[in-house]
């Protein structure tokens, strides 16, 4: 058992360097909040050619990073399955399917970053294009971050014996979490204000949403991790 949680340990822990790696990332190429969408093709393409290297090592430490969300789903899972039992758990098994989805929303802008800094020399109109894309993705392709908190939460709320693996709250935590992804499907509709992928509730609400959920969930599957060792090492010494 205490390998078995060990693996846990360091499953959940990903979480952090998730948190960590995407925000050096977006540090680093100067992308918070993130490029405007209103910039012109030529502005777009004089950024890539101005960021160079930063932007291209940028992506990387992002792909890096989303790649943390694995085993932090995986960490997740696991609890999860201690609600559901030992027969069926399909909401464990969606979570973890939307957690692949989440990843590839940042994988895929990621490559998309470094292919518009590999020839910064393109016409500006296929860089423009690219970026686009590229934030389109990142910032508007929420549905399966908000699937994934929704069967987290359901799996918190729905069976009485969950308050022992997940608090009652944190279900009704993940609810509400779900409302703030809302604002980054509007980003195909707007180039400012508010809504565009620069916005506060596009960017800035979705970012504290996503990232607070992130931290959140790190704590309270630690907690239940650390309180499944225990009883595991109660039934041992009986």
């Amino acid at each position: 058992m205490q390998a078995n949680t060990n693996s846990q340990l360091l499953c959940v822990h990903a979480a952090m360097a998730m948190a960590v790696l995407m925000g050096i990332a977006l540090l680093l190429a100067g992308w918070v909040p993130p490029p405007p969408p209103a910039q012109s093709a030529l502005e777009t393409a004089q950024m890539y050619s101005d960021g160079g290297n930063k932007i291209r090592f940028a992506a990387l430490l992002m792909m890096l990073g989303a790649t943390m969300f694995w085993p932090f789903a995986v960490a997740i899972s696991i609890q999860m399955k201690r609600i559901e039992g030992p027969v069926a758990q399909p909401l464990a098994g969606v979570q973890m399917a939307c957690a692949t989805g989440t990843v590839m929303a940042i994988i895929i802008p990621s490559a998309l970053w470094l292919v518009c800094g590999f020839r910064p020399e393109r016409s500006p109109e296929i860089i423009q294009a690219l970026n686009d894309l590229s934030w389109m993705f990142f910032i508007g392709a929420v549905p399966p971050a908000l699937i994934q908190v929704l069967a987290v939460g359901l799996c918190a709320l729905y069976r009485p014996q969950a308050a022992k693996v997940f608090p009652r709250w944190y279900g009704f935590f993940c609810l509400w979490t779900a409302t703030g992804f809302v604002g980054g499907e509007t980003v195909g509709f707007f180039h400012t204000g508010p809504f565009a992928w620069n916005g506060i509730f596009a960017f800035w609400m979705a970012a504290v949403f996503f990232f607070g959920w992130i931290l959140l969930t790190w704590w309270v599957v630690l907690r239940a991790i650390q309180q499944q060792a225990t009883e595991a090492q109660g039934t041992v010494n009986s």
